[in-house]
């Protein structure tokens, strides 16, 4: 059986389905009718995907992709626009998740909802591609409206990168680390509020990306390309990478949790969650300095966190916003219970340190 996806430009690619014969009796006679077989079944029988499981994958696919309004087509979705994210979404993790549901899948149930998890991860890297686009494009209109910034011009080195205008320097090569400390100490970065649903949330203010921009480029004392640029304000501002994901109205059953009585599946996941929250803060708090480290345990304690830098009252409130600000960068500003516990991690390790020394 072959199911052809178009891909929006009179293209089009087909997956290879097997159609067995005989005890599992796997057919189609009409388009929308019900598999004969339940998509578990299937899928141990076959060893790949068959009908049932295409079908429970396109409407996952469809369910899910509801979540992320920054990937939605101008029109809104069309049908060929899901089915053209259905032959992505196969192409790039056909065969890992495969592998994945064999494994952990008990029952139709469970290979329900580990594929949900496996669309919903890979909806959040293509929303994530979709924001280094978006970075991209703020950092080019800025310094191109901007005359403190100028284009080097062909016949010099680095012809068509960045420098400060007025400024005769080499090409930039190098870490980004200094650059990105140099993005975090320019003082008074004012970040819109933003409400929007479907449309991303500015970096920041204009004056504030001109001012880290002009920063980047005095330290680097080279000029950059666009792509170097981006590198140090995904670093800078790294919530800008996090998609705004939606809840929807028919979340019952969609959310994976754990119980007494759990399945493996389940666990499996859960424990992938805790690893993954575990990651971001372990490298959340590498990113922050020592000092910082020791100031987080003590954020809503003004007068020990005084005491800590032995400072007077007006300097520790200065550290003490900077500091607010860097972590809601790092970690991100909503209420998910992702953000929770990535934040959690973060004050126990801080704590934790804080303590041994």
């Amino acid at each position: 059986m072959d199911v052809a996806f178009g891909c929006g430009r009179g293209a089009s690619w087909n997956v290879q389905v097997p159609v067995p014969e005989g005890p599992l009796g796997v057919r189609f006679a009409h388009q929308g009718e019900v598999p004969a077989i339940s998509v578990f079944d299937e899928l141990h029988e076959l060893g790949c995907f068959g009908p049932a499981c295409l079908t429970l994958t396109g409407k996952l696919v469809r369910q899910e992709v509801q979540r992320f309004p920054v990937l939605a087509p101008p029109a809104n979705w069309q049908k060929a626009d899901e089915e053209d994210l259905l032959g992505e979404f196969l192409v790039d993790r056909l065969q890992a998740v495969t592998a994945n549901l064999l494994a952990l899948a008990t029952d139709d149930d469970s290979v329900g909802r580990l594929l949900r998890t496996s669309i919903r991860r890979w909806l959040i890297d293509q929303a994530r591609k979709t924001a280094l686009g978006s970075v991209r494009r703020s950092l080019e209109e800025v310094l191109t409206d901007c005359s403190a910034f100028e284009a080097v011009p062909s016949g010099e080195a680095g012809a068509g990168r960045w420098r400060l205008s007025g400024t005769t320097v080499q090409p930039w090569s190098g870490s980004p680390d200094p650059l990105v400390e140099a993005a975090y100490a320019v003082p008074n970065i004012k970040i819109p509020k933003w409400t929007s649903e479907t449309r991303r949330a500015p970096l920041a203010d204009r004056k504030s990306l001109e001012a880290v921009i002009r920063t980047v480029l005095s330290i680097a004392a080279g000029s950059m390309e666009v792509a170097q640029l981006v590198e140090v304000f995904i670093a800078r501002f790294p919530v800008a990478l996090d998609p705004r994901v939606l809840s929807l109205s028919d979340d019952a059953g969609s959310q994976i949790t754990t119980s007494a009585h759990a399945s493996p599946e389940e666990i499996v996941l859960a424990r992938d969650d805790e690893a993954g929250a575990a990651s971001a803060a372990a490298q959340i708090v590498a990113m922050l300095s020592p000092q910082e480290r020791g100031m987080v345990a003590y954020l809503e304690h003004p007068g020990e966190l005084q005491a800590i830098l032995g400072c007077g009252r007006s300097q520790a409130y200065h550290h003490r916003t900077r500091l607010r600000e860097k972590l809601q960068q790092l970690v991100g500003n909503g209420d998910g219970d992702q953000v929770r516990s990535v934040g959690s991690e973060v004050i126990r390790l801080c704590s934790e340190a804080a303590q041994t020394r």
